[in-house]
């Protein structure tokens, strides 16, 4: 049954005893509205936008691919000549740069709102660090040791992959407990969508 099959999962920050609980939040409840904390949202769409800086440059779309299907399939490449860098906030020098200049108050990477936004639906632990600035900034940061930036595999499902146990860590020879735990398939799947994103691309020469 269910209850058999239950995976007890480590909290991904350890709780000291002199911490002081300031809220606690039913991530079911604030998903449907019905937490004390929803009504401290506010849903209504902005009254205006703005793009406060353009940065970088996106690679031409190649069109050939839209022809791929599974009779004319395309191999994955792995890519070479790209790097990248999944930074968290306070060490992103864009950021950095709007903040000192005043253009807001709250700042976090897309990874980080991606997962809050996300958060009722999440399986896995998951902790963030918020820092507030004598200016009253926020700063919404990853720990360094965090999987903020791997896709999940199987997550919401109804038997998602199970963490590597003792046994099976000991047992060199179990090759599919060692390749499926959460953690091996989060960078599997990360470095297939990496070097799908920029095979796709047509590279301006």
């Amino acid at each position: 049954g269910p209850w058999r099959d239950r995976i007890d999962r480590q909290a991904s920050v350890s709780v000291r005893p002199d911490w002081r609980r300031v809220e606690e939040v039913d991530l079911g409840k604030l998903s449907k509205g019905t937490s004390p904390l929803s009504n401290l949202v506010d849903n209504s769409p902005p009254k205006s936008v703005e793009d406060l800086l353009w940065c970088g440059f996106l690679d031409q779309y190649n069109d050939q691919f839209d022809k791929v299907s599974t009779r004319t399939p395309a191999p994955l490449k792995r890519v070479e000549t790209k790097e990248f860098y999944p930074v968290t906030t306070t060490d992103d020098p864009v950021i950095e740069k709007l903040a000192i200049e005043g253009k807001g108050t709250v700042f976090a990477t897309d990874a980080i709102m991606a997962h809050l936004m996300t958060c009722p639906r999440s399986v896995y632990p998951w902790d963030i660090v918020v820092q507030k600035l004598p200016t009253r900034a926020l700063f919404f940061d990853k720990r360094d040791s965090s999987q903020f930036d791997y896709l999940t595999v199987h997550e919401t499902s109804n038997s998602p992959p199970a963490p590597l146990s003792e046994r099976d860590a000991a047992n060199e020879e179990n090759a599919d407990a060692l390749m499926n735990t959460p953690e091996r398939l989060a960078l599997e799947a990360t470095m297939i969508n990496q070097n799908f994103t920029q095979q796709i691309l047509r590279s301006a020469k």
